[in-house]
């Protein structure tokens, strides 16, 4: 039997694989049937505090995108484009990437600081250290910076 939503489990076992953003993070809790605050306090615990509001908005995002559901209001397009611009830094098929460039497209006619290029390295809280620089060109293909072979 085939995978009933294909792009979905995509996207999550990227973000399952590479739990560098709040993205990932707030799936894992998801996933472990966490609430708000119990991702609050896990996340304070490791030393990248956020508050359990903050959580619910990432939250919200995540079930958005995963349901591939866009948001309405232009102050929240620059946040769901991050998540789709974080899975551009990872090996990804065909139809996910035509599926995050046509996404990005549309949240660009939503909120107007939308980017299409991967998303550089996250800070997850005031003690998080950054790693080191990823330096890729962009790909001659679709003149984008990406990791892997362009689709």
């Amino acid at each position: 039997m085939s995978d009933p939503n294909p792009i979905r489990s995509e996207i999550e076992q990227i973000l399952l694989s590479h739990p560098r953003t709040r993205f990932a993070k707030v799936l894992r809790g998801m996933k472990d049937r966490l609430d708000d605050h119990q991702m609050s306090q896990k996340a304070h615990t490791e030393g990248q505090p956020i508050r359990a509001d903050g959580i619910a908005a990432v939250r919200r995002i995540v079930s958005l995108t995963l349901k591939d559901e866009l948001v309405t209001a232009p102050s929240q397009a620059e946040e769901q484009s991050n998540l789709y611009r974080e899975l551009l830094n990872y090996p990804r098929s065909p139809e996910l990437q035509q599926h995050i460039v046509t996404r990005l497209t549309q949240l660009q006619a939503i909120g107007p600081n939308v980017r299409m290029t991967p998303l550089g390295e996250s800070r997850l809280g005031a003690n998080d250290q950054p790693n080191a620089a990823r330096q890729q060109p962009k790909c001659e293909k679709c003149d984008i910076e990406h990791a892997g072979e362009c689709y």
